[in-house]
């Protein structure tokens, strides 16, 4: 392919990450992951660095080793194809069907890669740059008998199951898988999860709920599976939770942990309730 012609890009290494500016000591802004199809925009002069588009909308500078170039046929080829979802929170892409083999690739949850076969319980994969490799079943979204494709439900309790898996998780600005998130990186990775597709930032999370839902600014109000958002008065919201039962939400804040907007429960944080600015749901739409 003529690389002065390319304006997609599938992401060929684990985790991808987006930078504000086309240096390595730039500001990390997002993530994005294994098998990702992203539109190239532009390219720095020397081909290390490409601003693309992921396709949530959100921009920034890769560097281009951890990309793969495509045509628009092929990126969407890959990515319709007949293929299979990582459902562990890390899974190792192996040379051989055996979990001896040696690792080729790491697949965050969420990544999802072309299928070629099946040895026993191994489903044999194709990466974005046409290399093979092995997932076992047990670390895709297959059904366990019949090893065909199967859909994370899209409902509240299924969501909030999956958003409790990243417990414990490191903190890291720009984040988005269980190697480290940021807030809003947990918020939309665990979204995205469960097929919906919310912005990157937690300002425009709260736009979006604001827009499509309702926000109510009653603490008390704050129901199951809403989410919640923190940010000083008058200024620009600058944190997102997942709402759980009885007050308590589920956030990244130093690790993915619980919190509660509750002063009687251990795990009441004074300082964002005091930066608490409302609550509303995420409509889910089958």
């Amino acid at each position: 392919m003529n690389r002065a012609s390319i304006r997609h890009a599938l992401v060929l290494e684990s985790v991808a990450e987006m930078r504000r500016r086309p240096a390595h000591a730039a500001e990390q802004v997002s993530q994005v992951v294994l098998g990702t199809p992203l539109m190239v925009l532009s390219r720095t002069r020397s081909d290390a660095w490409w601003r693309v588009e992921a396709p949530d909308g959100y921009k920034g500078w890769i560097r281009s080793w951890s990309l793969h170039p495509a045509s628009r046929s092929e990126a969407a080829a890959y990515r319709n194809g007949p293929g299979v979802e990582v459902d562990s929170l890390v899974a190792r892409v192996r040379e051989r069907p055996s979990g001896r083999s040696l690792p080729v690739r790491e697949a965050p949850i969420g990544s999802r890669l072309r299928r070629l076969g099946r040895a026993g319980r191994w489903i044999r994969v194709v990466l974005p740059d046409g290399a093979t490799g092995f997932l076992h079943a047990r670390d895709l979204l297959l059904d366990r008998r019949t090893f065909r494709p199967r859909q994370r439900p899209k409902d509240i309790p299924a969501l909030l199951a999956t958003a409790h898996r990243f417990l414990g998780v490191p903190y890291q600005w720009g984040g988005v898988t269980a190697k480290g998130v940021d807030c809003s990186g947990l918020v939309q990775t665990v979204f995205r999860l469960h097929g919906v597709l919310l912005p990157r930032d937690a300002r425009d999370q709260h736009r979006w709920v604001r827009e499509n839902a309702y926000l109510q600014a009653d603490p008390l109000e704050m129901q199951f599976g809403h989410l919640l958002f923190f940010g000083a008065p008058r200024a620009r919201v600058t944190h997102v939770a997942l709402g759980l039962a009885r007050g308590r939400y589920l956030h990244a804040r130093g690790r993915v942990r619980i919190g509660s907007l509750r002063a009687e429960d251990p795990e009441f944080d004074p300082e964002l309730f005091r930066l608490y600015r409302g609550s509303g749901p995420v409509l889910l739409r089958s």
